[in-house]
């Protein structure tokens, strides 16, 4: 008789323990669960970048000097973010081009940066890129 009283009480035991399991993983499945890291943010994505890039000698100095008076010179005063990024002076400008009004204000601006860049193998230029290179 012990032994059937002992057999019945561990498995109602038994059963008491499997329903308060799967009411606690309930519980957790409807929670909301806090994240602490947050959500990726969609990489943003620039019209036209502009990268002076070194092979050892530093960036090409003049063709930025004549790239950055021409920026500077344009009539729409296109905005830019620049990114420094290495050791001997290499430098992103990221372009929206959002001030140019029109679509061919926008492709002669890109068609002088590129003659500009043209000759040097130290400026990269890119269209509708995303600023490659983080802030150091």
């Amino acid at each position: 008789m012990k032994q059937l009283f002992f057999l019945a009480s561990l498995i109602s035991l038994a059963c008491i323990s499997c329903k308060s399991k799967k009411e606690a993983a309930k519980v957790t499945e409807t929670a909301p669960v806090a994240s602490t890291s947050a959500a990726p943010e969609a990489p943003i994505v620039y019209r036209l970048l502009v990268s002076f890039i070194s092979k050892g000698a530093g960036p090409d100095s003049e063709k930025r000097t004549a790239f950055l008076a021409y920026v500077d010179a344009h009539p729409s005063k296109p905005a830019y973010k620049t990114v420094n990024w290495g050791r001997e002076g290499e430098i992103d400008y990221c372009f929206n081009l959002s001030e140019l009004s029109s679509k061919k204000d926008m492709i002669a601006f890109i068609e002088s940066v590129r003659k500009i860049a043209a000759g040097s193998d130290r400026i990269i230029v890119n269209e509708n890129a995303e600023c490659q290179h983080k802030a150091r």
